[in-house]
């Protein structure tokens, strides 16, 4: 296990859209300003195209699990904090808490070939949940838990990325006029190859 946050392996992560405002926290914290209008999204439209949200990443393997602890301070509408996982950009996935303009949601897009395909998953009744991100080989699988023991799968789909791509946490405001994110225990694991349902 890694705990990305920590001395030891932080001069590993690397920025994409280093935000003004960002500081670690003791132990194994990290508060992320978002700026205006941060996000990534890929309309199939064509009229929302966006790779500007900070997004703190490492290198990672073909088959890893990251797994985080989070709170955003849900002011406007898409509000989030996430876990990503990156090719390119356009190609990336991500798993968020995010604000849908009524409660905190749990909501995942997935990009392929410069388009996202986005799903509004269910309300979240806990301040704190945690997100997991388990890749093995080519299979992607989303998960939510409350308390970090219960784990729900959210959504299971096929993404090829040769030679591992990029893995982090993401702060959005893309409506708003800036969140501020904070993430914990955010660990770099290997998956359990039966786990996926």
């Amino acid at each position: 296990m890694i705990r990305m946050l920590n001395q030891e392996t932080r001069e590993q992560l690397i920025w994409m859209n280093e935000p003004p405002d960002w500081k670690f926290t003791d132990g194994d914290g990290i508060v992320i300003e978002a700026p205006i209008g941060a996000d990534f999204f890929n309309d199939p439209a064509g009229k929302h195209i966006k790779a500007t949200a900070p997004f703190l990443h490492t290198a990672v393997q073909d088959s890893f699990e990251l797994t985080a602890r989070l709170t955003v301070d849900m002011q406007k509408q898409y509000d989030s904090g996430c876990l990503m996982l990156m090719k390119d950009e356009r190609n990336w996935c991500k798993l968020c808490f995010e604000y849908n303009g009524e409660a905190p949601t749990i909501v995942s897009v997935v990009t392929k070939d410069g388009i996202s395909d986005d799903c509004n998953s269910e309300e979240v009744r806990v301040e704190q949940p945690y997100l997991r991100i388990s890749k093995s080989e080519n299979c992607v699988s989303f998960y939510y838990s409350e308390d970090g023991e219960a784990w729900k799968l959210i959504r299971y789909f096929g993404m090829s990325i040769p030679g591992g791509g990029r893995a982090g946490i993401v702060a959005q405001s893309p409506h708003g006029n800036g969140s501020t994110v904070q993430f914990t225990e955010v660990r770099l694991t290997e998956p359990d190859q039966q786990s996926r349902f």
